[in-house]
């Protein structure tokens, strides 16, 4: 009896263990899929529809702003924002956060070669489903994603912040 009552608090621990870390998983996934420019493997972990919204609202934000206003016609919005969800906008939103904040180099021997540079995230959940995954050393909100769950155990991107600048740097 007591084994049995072991056995399920052991399985129990373990289902809570791996629905806590579904996010890791998932966001492990986009992270390769990311760096290998893989966009099959990316396009299931991607929900078009909430991301569409998401970053319709940034960008009506930014084409809203007074000293863009004047310049650039809201009209650009919708192919703009076509472009932004093909597989290869997708692949460059998610690589955003490099082009404004560079990795920390680390040496990983008195050679001077550099380890993997593969960006390091961290992740905290802002309810039970849904988590928001940053660059581990970022001082920003720049290219912060939000996972939101799908089912039980999996997680799909809905947003990607844009930084306030972006049509300054363009």
């Amino acid at each position: 009896m007591k084994k049995m009552m072991l056995l399920a608090v052991v399985a129990l621990v373990a289902l809570a263990g791996l629905f806590y870390g579904s996010p890791y998983f998932t966001m492990n996934k986009i992270r390769t899929a990311t760096m290998d420019e893989d966009t099959q493997a990316l396009a299931p972990h991607i929900d078009q529809a909430q991301l569409r919204a998401s970053l319709g609202s940034q960008l009506q934000t930014l084409f809203s702003a007074p000293e863009v206003a004047e310049d650039i016609s809201p009209d650009v919005i919708a192919p703009l924002l076509d472009t932004m969800l093909m597989p290869e906008g997708i692949v460059a939103l998610m690589k955003l956060n490099d082009r404004y904040e560079k990795p920390i180099a680390k040496v990983s021997d008195i050679s001077g070669r550099k380890r993997n540079t593969k960006p390091e995230y961290k992740l905290h959940y802002t309810s039970w489903d849904s988590v928001v995954v940053q660059r581990a050393h970022s001082k920003s909100h720049i290219g912060e994603l939000t996972l939101t769950r799908d089912g039980v155990w999996g997680w799909k991107l809905t947003s990607v912040a844009l930084p306030k600048n972006l049509l300054a740097d363009a």
